[in-house]
């Protein structure tokens, strides 16, 4: 059983305490004010400050774990990486052959390189932000060495593709309960594809 349901049900508690406490707020202003006439009174507002304080943590505290929380692939008690290889077919287009294809947008200031690649006859779409392309004698690129990939199957990969693989790193949250409390536990933290060509001739650019 996924421990997403710790999620679920915190979120739950947390927006309805934070609507019982504007409305225990409201209320007892109403009956201050029909009571006393007055409108402040030292004791409430201090007990109001609490209230607010604790049910502001608790959104916080949840808003942190579901949206803001940073992946920490090396802490393999709260993620498991896999990495599936896939060798490269080639293509071909207007008489040229390719492993890679790069199409680059035209638009925004940081524009975004699409790659299309075949393997196993079927075809995978990635871009430069969750994959890179290494070419020539390194087989993992500057932006993708951070990651921890296993350089010795790189590079039985390498030999035995011919320079010419696709290997997709998938790091995904376990099932433990403070990633559940971010409603994360079993899905997919970060997908990363690192595509190995033998020279940068084998991507076509477009």
């Amino acid at each position: 059983m996924s421990w997403n349901w710790l999620g679920w049900l915190s979120w739950i508690c947390a927006i309805a305490f934070f609507c019982y406490v504007i409305h225990y707020i409201r209320v007892k202003q109403l009956m201050l004010i029909a009571k006393t006439k007055k409108v402040f009174k030292l004791n409430l507002v201090i007990r109001y400050v609490i209230l607010l304080v604790v049910s502001l943590c608790w959104l916080g505290g949840m808003s942190y774990l579901t949206f803001f929380r940073p992946v920490d692939i090396n802490n393999h008690q709260q993620t498991q990486t896999s990495i599936t290889y896939r060798p490269l077919q080639m293509g071909n287009k207007s008489d040229d052959f390719y492993y890679v294809l790069a199409t680059r947008s035209k638009s925004g200031k940081h524009p975004i390189v699409s790659y299309t690649y075949w393997a196993g006859n079927d075809k995978y779409t990635t871009n430069s932000r969750y994959g890179s392309v290494a070419d020539g004698s390194r087989i993992v690129t500057l932006d993708a060495s951070a990651l921890p990939w296993d350089k010795k199957q790189l590079e039985k990969e390498d030999a035995k593709t011919g320079h010419a693989f696709a290997a997709v790193m998938d790091v995904k949250y376990k099932n433990t309960a403070i990633n559940g409390l971010g409603l994360k536990a079993n899905h997919s933290a970060v997908t990363y594809t690192l595509l190995r060509v033998p020279s940068s001739d084998m991507v076509f650019e477009r």
